[in-house]
């Protein structure tokens, strides 16, 4: 692998996940978007984000998901949100939302 395939196999696995939040990603979709083996990117992402795809995605989806409950206090439901971003699961969204910010998505979607 050299360098600047390394960085394109990144950059096209992450349009992908940044373009497919909503839906279920999988390996193969990755693998598919990038042309790398599973393995190959499990490495890759480990050597640049220090996780997994997986982790990376859900990171991604936190992330998401808190930029817009702050955007859309009073015209979005929290559950909505979760939902949008790819959350199936809305008690695995809440805690791993307050895992991450320190706050539960509620109580972030009724501040100033």
């Amino acid at each position: 692998m050299t360098n600047s395939a390394t960085h394109k196999a990144i950059e096209l696995a992450q349009q992908y996940i940044r373009s497919h939040l909503s839906e279920k990603i999988t390996m193969l979709n990755l693998r598919n978007a990038s042309g790398y083996s599973d393995r190959s990117l499990q490495l890759l992402f480990k050597r640049h984000f220090n996780k997994t795809p997986f982790e990376f995605i859900e990171e991604e989806r936190l992330v998401l998901a808190y930029s817009l409950i702050k955007r859309h206090k009073s015209t979005k439901k929290t559950t909505d949100i979760a939902l949008n971003v790819g959350f199936k699961h809305l008690g695995r969204f809440s805690v791993k939302f307050k895992a991450r910010f320190g706050i539960h998505p509620s109580v972030l979607s009724k501040t100033s």
